[in-house]
């Protein structure tokens, strides 16, 4: 009797062992935030504590709209800033988007916002305690944020100025909404990469790197990135020198024509999205008489969103073809040795359930002949 009860106990725990690895391998599909309390401090400063990840958000700028798309929670966006609108932003997720939807963020329609947002918590759409409002850190918003926040809104800006800035801005988009990290982890691998490919071959010093310079377009004028901007970060991290880098003019650019571009001699100019001309014109019409490599980028590709993973790339396999070229590498995981291992911990456990049951039959069996 004692024998069985110690054989009955031995099965219990065999079953146990094999509840254990499903507790620590199993995936609910969020973060780890999603069971305990969320931190972020903004560009402002301002830190915003919740108590867990938010139901919705408002989406204040085209590139929190891009970011919610490649995380996969758009569906947490109830409310979107103009720019988001698929006429103005290309996101073809929310082409089909009701136009109510959107609305003009800015100083002189902060009371609209205000008043918008007032009432989506009103018809129970918004709560204050968990939801959150996304935007960008610009001062000529820092009056719409005030306002939102003197109704007991949550808000938290946005105003990254390197790589590592914008991969911290998904990270906290991801954090806020308790999904997991993998985009942004997968943007981290992608900068690691090409850092360790470029030190493999050598590509350390200024005199090893090629020369480029970014051309910015505002106004009708050309500026030349300096310091303190995404793109000129973007040169740095993927073996460039940026040789429009002048501690005497103005940051994060300074406004110059084709002669200074010229005068600098770039083995590249990597031209602003936002340029109403193809690369070609700018090459043969304003530079003229240039060898440099001219590459329009693409609106999104230094946007402080998960796109700018690819701007990133695009780059590299401009500057070192011989080194960068395909698709974007995409950093290993561990689920399929979590699932091996998961299956040998079952396999493990069956077989101890088995082997104990055979015991006990045995053993009822000899008591039986006794």
């Amino acid at each position: 009797m004692k024998f069985n009860g110690i054989i009955t106990i031995f099965t219990i725990f065999a079953l146990f062992t094999m509840t254990i690895p499903i507790t620590i391998h199993g995936d609910s599909g969020l973060g780890t935030e999603a069971t305990s309390e969320i931190s972020i401090t903004d560009s402002r400063g301002t830190t915003t504590n919740l108590t867990q990840p938010s139901t919705h958000v408002a989406a204040f700028s085209a590139y929190i709209t891009n970011t919610l798309v490649d995380i996969g929670n758009l569906s947490n966006a109830v409310i979107f800033d103009y720019y988001s609108a698929y006429a103005q932003s290309g996101i073809t997720d929310v082409q089909n988007y009701s136009a109510d939807l959107f609305i003009t963020v800015n100083t002189a329609n902060s009371n609209m916002v205000v008043q918008r947002m007032l009432g989506m918590v009103d018809n129970g759409t918004w709560n204050k305690t968990n939801d959150v409002i996304l935007g960008s850190g610009y001062s000529y918003l820092s009056d719409v944020w005030t306002d939102l926040e003197d109704e007991g809104f949550k808000v938290i800006t946005f105003y990254p100025k390197t790589y590592d800035d914008i991969v911290q801005v998904v990270e906290d988009i991801e954090t806020v909404l308790g999904a997991n990290h993998s985009v942004s982890n997968q943007m981290e691998y992608v900068k690691t990469f090409i850092n360790e490919v470029l030190t493999e071959n050598g590509i350390i010093n200024s005199t090893d790197k090629v020369t480029a310079v970014y051309v910015s377009w505002s106004g009708s004028n050309f500026k030349l990135g300096n310091t303190g901007a995404v793109t000129t970060d973007f040169i740095n991290i993927t073996g460039g020198l940026n040789v429009a880098e002048d501690s005497s003019k103005a940051t994060p650019s300074y406004t110059a024509d084709a002669t200074a571009i010229l005068q600098l001699n770039p083995d590249f100019v990597l031209l602003d999205g936002n340029y109403p001309n193809t690369a070609e014109y700018f090459s043969s019409d304003v530079l003229i008489n240039s060898d440099a490599t001219v590459c329009k980028l693409n609106k999104s590709m230094n946007s402080y969103c998960p796109d700018a993973m690819t701007g990133l790339w695009t780059i590299a396999c401009l500057f070192y073809p011989e080194y960068f070229n395909g698709t974007i590498p995409i950093e290993a995981t561990d689920d399929e040795g979590d699932s091996n291992d998961m299956a040998i911990y079952a396999a493990i456990g069956i077989c101890i359930v088995i082997a104990a049951v055979a015991l006990v039959l045995i053993t009822k069996r000899k008591g039986s002949k006794d």
